[in-house]
């Protein structure tokens, strides 16, 4: 019993803590960077530490309430599921590749639109039930091609996957297509469309919870130029 009180109490105080610190943001770097920073502009959330001048890695905004921090775009869940951030941006593709029960996306943000598509040589055989598959999302990769039939071997690359087929390494790919002009440049076919993607908001739990207004009115700036 004197246990359980104790971790209740502790409980309390860290609920307490996290209401009176700063709120903080985490966002990816480049292209998804570039198109967020200028949703906050002119409003309270306006970054005052300029992202490119100085080696902060804790930027200040106009409000005291709310800092940023610049990561990878694939460490941002990572951040806000540890509660080093209370909410984050962060593409669809690597959601569904790290999915977690443990924080929740609130919102899509109607940006950096791109797609997660199936792709490979012209004359790939699509009655295979047998796959090698070069792609930076192992997890999603097997299970998307399960419920096709398909039993993949996925083959675990962080750049240059395009290569992978015309190397024999792969049969085909599972990647990221904007406008497939790397795809054609390297002999490939977009071959199925997988999922839309786009930039999301994820929110930690906990900080829901103590920070509920102060996460919903950043997510109406951050979508408010979208309607």
């Amino acid at each position: 019993m004197k246990g359980f009180l104790n971790n209740g109490f502790l409980k309390i105080l860290y609920l307490k803590k996290m209401s009176k610190s700063p709120l903080i943001l985490a966002l990816p770097r480049g292209r998804v960077l570039e198109k967020i920073l200028p949703l906050l502009d002119h409003s309270e959330f306006d970054l005052v530490d300029s992202p490119t001048k100085n080696r902060k890695i804790l930027l200040d905004t106009k409000s005291p309430d709310l800092k940023i921090i610049i990561v990878r775009g694939w460490d941002v869940p990572t951040y806000v599921l540890a509660g080093a951030a209370h909410i984050g941006v962060v593409g669809k593709d690597i959601l569904v590749e790290k999915y977690s029960k443990d924080y929740f996306e609130i919102a899509d943000l109607d940006v950096a639109h791109c797609r997660l598509s199936l792709a490979g040589p012209q004359d790939l055989d699509r009655k295979l039930t047998r796959l090698k598959i070069a792609t930076k999302y192992p997890n999603f990769s097997k299970n998307y091609l399960s419920t096709q039939g398909v039993q993949a071997e996925t083959i675990y690359l962080n750049g240059a996957i395009e290569i992978a087929p015309s190397l024999g390494l792969s049969d085909a790919i599972i990647d990221l297509v904007d406008t497939g002009s790397t795809l054609r440049e390297n002999g490939l076919v977009e071959l199925e469309v997988i999922k839309q993607v786009s930039s999301r908001l994820i929110v930690n739990k906990a900080a829901l919870k103590t920070n509920g207004i102060m996460i919903d009115n950043l997510k109406t700036i951050l979508t408010l130029k979208h309607k």
